[in-house]
């Protein structure tokens, strides 16, 4: 039985609480917590949960955030993911969190749709890691680049932007159709989606969203499964078909600041570890993921020794698999560990990101499709969203935020 909780419509700054404006289109999470023993919640990682999803501005992927827990298809109840932001009453995210791609390694032409864990490269065109300070990777960091320990160098994060995807707003449920593989999400069919649609075929989702040439503006995203790794924020005109290609020939830069949010309206200021070496497109920034992973794995204990990978083997990930954190944790966690750490919602509260995009001065006005995307370490996985918004001129008299 799951238990719901409310959380306050406020946050603190610099410890004193002030109330923050709404956002126009979300609310004050209250994210679904069992009562689940502490070490056993440290370490759930499964297929049937969501992983990670923009909570800010709106996605499309959210399409389905009014229908209720209980519609359900084939058996299955639809599963809202959690989410944490800074406005006030309930967060409405749906599925947004199951929308991605797998078996997707970097230097490959495509995605297999299947493998999640297997620690290869999957196409054997040899694309070898170009991220490779332990600081810039979030998980494994012992382990000398490229050696056989280093389980994880294949994956997306390890040359963010270069690993393919299958859509570039996400697949419903991770792979097509009826097909239920290893890492597959639960996506529920609804009346808007079903498993395996693309993210670039759902509808518009008109918000309030409005931003301006030449300022700064924040975007959220909410973890749930910790696969580590890093994410880029892009934009693509509506004017041109919203493919991988649109977005890579826009992505955003930050801005500098970057925040931790827990869903009782805390926040926590964090220093942002960004990446532009090595990434694609050439020099684009990405930002490391700030919430460090605990337990990879289902098979996660304490003094689990890092192995290289099993060939063949299609679920593994034999590195950095224990309770404790991958590196330190963005805030004081205290007798609170998981606080903001491994998978979120934790047994406290929601942690989620909060960033500060710097949208170019020169960047004509019009309306675009923001793209998110998260390159995971510990798999072979890129988790996508997408949200509609309007770009007005810098010294537009009409500017709303």
């Amino acid at each position: 039985q799951a238990t719901w909780f409310k959380y306050s419509q406020s946050r603190p700054h610099r410890g004193r609480q002030q109330p923050l404006p709404p956002l126009p289109h979300q609310a004050m999470a209250r994210a679904p917590i069992a009562p689940i023993a502490l070490p056993m919640l440290l370490c759930l990682v499964s297929g049937a949960a969501g992983h990670g999803a923009m909570v800010a501005p709106l996605s499309r992927n959210a399409i389905d955030r009014f229908l209720h827990a209980d519609v359900n298809a084939s058996g299955r109840h639809l599963q809202h993911c959690g989410c944490a932001n800074a406005t006030t009453g309930k967060c409405r995210n749906g599925q947004a969190c199951f929308w991605y791609s797998q078996g997707c390694t970097i230097g490959c032409p495509s995605c297999d749709n299947v493998t999640g864990r297997m620690q290869t490269d999957l196409c054997g065109l040899g694309k070898r890691a170009t991220l490779n300070d332990p600081l810039h990777r979030s998980v494994n960091r012992a382990a000398a680049a490229g050696s056989d320990l280093d389980v994880y160098k294949h994956n997306p994060w390890r040359a963010p932007g270069t690993a393919p995807v299958v859509d570039a707003c996400g697949m419903a449920g991770g792979s097509p159709g009826d097909q239920w593989m290893p890492e597959w999400g639960f996506f529920t069919d609804t009346t808007y989606a079903k498993k395996g649609d693309l993210g670039t075929h759902l509808p518009e989702v008109k918000t309030a969203t409005v931003w301006r040439a030449g300022s700064v503006h924040e975007a959220v995203w909410q973890v749930e499964a910790n696969h580590g790794g890093g994410y880029q924020y892009r934009l693509c005109p509506k004017t041109e078909a919203i493919t991988e290609a649109c977005f890579q020939m826009h992505p955003l830069p930050f801005a500098g600041s970057q925040f931790v949010q827990l869903s009782n309206g805390t926040r926590f200021d964090v220093k942002p570890t960004y990446v532009s070496d090595g990434t694609s497109p050439a020099g684009s920034t990405w930002a490391l993921n700030p919430i460090p992973a605990r337990c990879l794995s289902g098979k996660c204990h304490e003094g689990k020794q890092c192995t290289p990978p099993e060939p063949g083997n299609p679920d593994q990930t034999p590195c950095d698999d224990t309770p404790e954190p991958a590196f330190e944790p963005p805030c004081p966690e205290g007798s609170q560990p998981g606080l903001c750490s491994g998978n979120q919602p934790s047994e406290w509260m929601a942690a989620a990101v909060v960033d500060t995009i710097q949208v170019p001065k020169g960047l004509p006005p019009g309306e675009y499709v923001l793209g998110w995307r998260w390159d995971c370490e510990a798999t072979a996985q890129v988790w996508s969203n997408c949200a509609d918004l309007t770009i007005v001129a810098a010294d537009s008299p009409d500017f709303v935020v």
